[in-house]
Parts: C-alpha cells; structure tokens; sequence
C-alpha cells in the first residue's frame, strides 16, 4: 500500500455526493416516505344508476379512514356507443368542497374509470364524505351510466338519485393514504446514515495508513489501474455487436419497439382492456427484461470465450463479466429513448418521480453483475448452463407480468410475484411512469435487496472458484 487513495478531500466529495442522492430521494419519494397506501374499494356490479343526462344528480356518501386522499375512481359504462355532454363530480367533506372536475363524456371509454384527482390531506373530523356526479348538456341515448352493486357496501354509505334511495353504492375505489409517523424521523435517519459513511471511511483511511488491508483502498486501487482495460473492453463488447450492420446501433432503438408491436398484435386484444395504457405498460417491461436477458446471457459466457486472453494476461477475471453487462447496459439508456418517445405519445407527462428511476436502473444492473458471477463461474465447469440459461430465462419471463396483468395471478400463487426479483423493478419503473409517482418503501427494500444479496453471493462464489479456472478453459 505504497500509494494512499483515501484522503479527506476525497471523503467531502462523496458526503457531497450523498447528500444530493438524499436529497433528490427526498424530492421524488416524499409522499411515500410520509404516508402508507390505504385503498378502499367496491369492485362488485350487479346494477346500474341509469344515464346521467341534463338535470341528473347521483349523490354517493361513503366513510374512509384514511388521512390522504390521492384520487377517487369510478366505472362507468357507455353503452358501446359516441356519447356527448359533460359529467360533473365534486367531492365534499362535511360540506366543504374538497375537490371537483368536469369531464368530456364523448371522451369516457366504455368499462373504464372516471379519475377525479384529489390530492390532499383531508381533515380528521370529516365524519362522512359526499361524491356529486351531475350531468349537463347530455340527452337521453346520448350519455353514459354510472355501475352499482346493490349487495355490498363496502363504503359504509348511501347512494341517491335525484334524492332517491338506491340499494346498494357505486363501484368506485378510493385512493388514499395513512401517515406514517415515522416519516417524521427521516431527517435523523438520513444524519445517521451519513455518520455511518463517514466513520467507515475514517475506519478505511486509518487501515491504510497502517499497511493493513482496506476495502476502499482495493477498489480506488482497481479502478485506477484498470478503469482503461474496462473501457476497452465494453466499447470493443458494443462495437463487435453492431459490426458490419447497416443500421448499427439503430437497432438498440428498434429491438424494443419491434418486439413491443409484435407482442401488443398478439396481446392487445386479450389483455388491453384490463390495462391502462398497455403499449407502455408493455414497452417498459420489454425494455427492462430484454436488457437482462441480454446482459445475463453475454455475462455466463464471457469467462470462457475469453479464455485465451485469461491464459496470457494477468486481469482481475471479474472485470469480463462486469464489462459484458456494462456494455449492455449502454443499449439499456439507448432502448430508453423509444420508450419515452412512446411515453409522450400516450399523453403521459414526465414528473417529479423520474428522478427515482436511475435508483431503479443502477439496482438492475447489479443484479445482472451478480447473476454474471454466478454463471459465469458455472459455466468454467459445466458447458450446459448456457443451454438452461436459454430455457430459465424463457420462463422467467412468462413467470414475470410483462404482457399480461398481474391480478390474473391467483392469490394463492402471489408469492411467486414476490420471489421475483425482475417483478420488482418492472413494477418500481411501472409505478413510475404510468402513476408518476414513488413506488411504497417496501419496493426500495425489495429491489435494492435483491441487488446486494445476488451481487454478494455471486462476488462469493467467483472469489472462490476463480483460482481453478485455468484448469478447465
């Protein structure tokens, strides 16, 4: 340890780089760091209100428990037929206005929602809250309805029309949230997690200082040294894929798109009425899952196919595998410009939120790292992980909500949703850019997790078979 890497300037710059990570988690996931999902919903129809034409008055008075209320959502049905007029909701707490809209009937789509955006923290005293739907400039055989289910009532309300009682209440679901107190505590959180930084690095300088091993001093050591040999190993990894191709690396752009269209003429009429915007919802699992496929499946070969250059030079063998997804990686930020492009067709707008998604990226493609190692590793000695790999990775993929809504999942089976690592991230980069906004905190947990756990147990068995490489390449 001749040469010291870790210096006090160094350490200011990486508190300075926490703290704009912190802050920027801050910005996008305030919400969720402050409050926890609490839904409320009636999902059952039996009946409907009838048209909701000039003069017409559907009251809904419910109960809900929650502190937050994000939206409130309800089904209504055209009758398959080019309505006009607009449909007025106004949502009331106590008698006071909380939140209304107007909506464009000739707009409303036949089984789908009315999103009336709420957004705000509701009084704790309101004891009753009252949803006024209103009809205007709309005739009879020219509106929509309203579905009902006369058998449950799940609100703990009462619903009228034109202030006639109707058994039974409105098919609608309430979005909200509860506080989390904890929430309050972020800021000693975050103070506690930069003390931890900084006494590990601490810990870390005084172990060079002595002569003594340090992980810090490894890893600023490694990057200096072969940060150039990494370079050229990912630009040769993505140059050799695209060499004599007439469109080049055109085709990161169009691999996403012409798998999403072949996949959406095969699934759109079969689950698109169940998803809202499904070419995004489809897109953006195509892109993530491609990405992995891709990235895993260069990685398992790269220790073997680079064999001659492992037998004559002395490299850290890490940095095959680890190129090999970083090289993909690059196709992974290129895929990305189609899916924006087909994000702002759609009329979804970016926001706040699209800050978290680089959390989201970097999580992946650590776990790609980590999946790398580990069959990178196997496949020195068994030749036939590259042909499993084939097979797993095919039903991996149907085992993985790509093209199909999860809730057709039988309840009983979910546990297979959670188990899945690339369930995870599809969904934070879901919840992203179709809700706009921050996924809960138990998603951070999840991805992040099984980032570090694959990429420590890949780190693990690569350490310990490296060594008897040469012997079966």
């Amino acid at each position: 340890m001749n040469k010291k890497y870790l210096n006090w300037k160094k350490l200011a710059k990486i508190m300075i780089i926490v703290v704009v990570i912190e802050a920027l988690f801050l910005l996008g996931a305030f919400h969720q760091i402050n409050y926890k999902s609490n839904n409320q919903a009636q999902s059952v129809t039996d009946e409907n209100v009838g048209e909701i034409t000039d003069g017409v008055d559907v009251v809904q008075t419910f109960k809900y428990n929650g502190d937050y209320i994000n939206k409130i959502s309800i089904k209504a049905g055209t009758y398959e037929r080019n309505n006009s007029g607009t449909v007025s909701i106004t949502l009331t707490g106590d008698g006071k206005k909380i939140a209304d809209n107007k909506f464009d009937v000739s707009k409303v789509e036949n089984n789908k929602d009315i999103v009336l955006k709420v957004n705000k923290r509701v009084d704790d005293k309101y004891n009753r809250y009252k949803l006024t739907i209103s009809g205007s400039e709309s005739t009879k055989n020219d509106s929509i309805t309203l579905y009902s289910n006369s058998k449950g009532n799940i609100h703990d309300g009462k619903l009228s029309v034109n202030n006639k009682s109707i058994d039974g209440e409105l098919e609608m679901t309430v979005y909200g949230d509860n506080i989390r107190y904890i929430g309050k505590f972020w800021p000693i959180f975050f103070a506690v997690f930069i003390l931890i930084i900084a006494t590990f690095y601490c810990v870390q300088k005084k172990r060079e200082s002595l002569g003594k091993k340090s992980i810090l001093h490894n890893l600023f050591y490694n990057l200096e040294r072969y940060h150039f040999l990494i370079k050229q190993l990912v630009s040769r990894d993505f140059k050799t894929k695209y060499k004599r191709s007439v469109l080049g690396f055109f085709w990161s752009f169009l691999n996403p798109l012409m798998t999403m269209l072949v996949q959406y003429a095969v699934f759109s009429t079969i689950f698109r009425a169940n998803i809202d915007n499904y070419p995004v919802y489809l897109l953006s699992a195509t892109v993530l899952f491609s990405f992995f496929t891709e990235a895993v499946g260069g990685g398992l070969g790269s220790i073997v196919f680079n064999a001659p250059l492992i037998k004559k030079v002395y490299v850290p063998k890490y940095i095959y595998p680890v190129s090999k997804v970083l090289s993909t990686a690059i196709n992974l930020c290129i895929s990305l410009v189609p899916l924006a492009a087909v994000i702002l067709i759609t009329g979804e707008l970016p926001n706040k939120a699209y800050i978290l998604i680089p959390f989201v990226l970097v999580c992946l493609i650590v776990f790609c790292i980590g999946m790398s190692l580990i069959l990178s590793s196997l496949m020195v000695f068994f030749r036939d992980v590259q042909f499993l790999w084939s097979i797993i990775s095919l039903l991996w993929m149907y085992a993985t909500p790509m093209f199909y809504p999860e809730d057709i999942i039988p309840k009983q089976f979910h546990f297979v949703l959670t188990l899945n690592p690339m369930y995870h991230y599809i969904s934070f980069f879901r919840t992203i850019v179709l809700e706009g906004t921050s996924p809960q905190m138990v998603e951070y947990v999840y991805c992040l997790g099984f980032s570090v756990v694959i990429c420590g147990i890949g780190a693990a068995i690569f350490n310990h078979t490296q060594k008897k490489f040469v012997l079966y390449l």
